[in-house]
């Protein structure tokens, strides 16, 4: 793949995009960024208008951002590269998925968005528990709480098949605090396992890179 190249990137859930565009860049240095947090992601036409209103050579979807990627790939131009770092099939622990989070704690943690008057704190703590980096130069980026809720009802109410990965380059950390990779792995069987990782998209953006570099996947 060439290296300039134009990238559109879908974030994950309280994911500033700013934070998440120098992962990016730091992996792809020369691509031209546009990153996507939808605000709606349950919206079929909020998809349809964001990803015609971007055309891009490479669309990276990342945690929920690869389950919306995968849901809504049908408005994605012909001939682009697709790929989804921490795939998600469904986000609760029901049908073999691959998810590990229950649907009650996902509910109490909507419980305590809705009613903190500073859901910093929540942020805090989910950032801790999943051992993902807490963006601090960018936690006032962070997407406002109806937002947030909107993200997770989406998380909670949608899913997607392994088949609809075929097109994907897809990779997740052997280590994933949300998502079970051997269970992914028998649903995506081209699905790279990548040891020593977790859910975090640093590494797995600069596996993604290197891959694309290299031309093996």
């Amino acid at each position: 793949m060439e290296k300039n190249i134009t990238i559109t990137a879908i974030s994950g859930w309280a994911i500033p995009e700013n934070w998440f565009a120098e992962q990016l860049k730091f992996a792809f240095p020369n691509s031209q960024l546009k990153i996507i947090y939808p605000e709606n992601p349950s919206s079929q036409e909020e998809a349809r208008n964001i990803l015609k209103l971007f055309p891009s050579q490479l669309y990276i979807g990342y945690s929920l951002g690869s389950l919306w990627l995968l849901k809504y790939q049908s408005f994605l131009p012909q001939n682009c590269q697709k790929a989804i770092i921490s795939p998600i099939l469904a986000f609760l622990d029901k049908g073999n998925l691959g998810g590990k989070t229950s649907e009650s704690q996902l509910k109490y943690l909507i419980k305590l968005l809705t009613r903190s008057s500073n859901y910093e704190e929540v942020l805090r703590k989910f950032f801790f528990d999943a051992k993902l980096p807490y963006p601090e130069a960018h936690a006032h980026e962070i997407r406002d709480k109806e937002i947030l809720i909107k993200g997770l009802e989406f998380l909670k109410d949608s899913s997607v098949t392994g088949n609809d990965t075929n097109e994907f380059i897809s990779i997740i950390g052997e280590d994933d605090t949300f998502l079970d990779a051997e269970v992914l792995k028998n649903h995506i069987p081209h699905l790279k396992i990548i040891k020593g990782v977790g859910h975090s998209p640093i590494p797995l953006l600069n596996k993604l890179a290197k891959y694309l570099l290299a031309g093996d996947f």
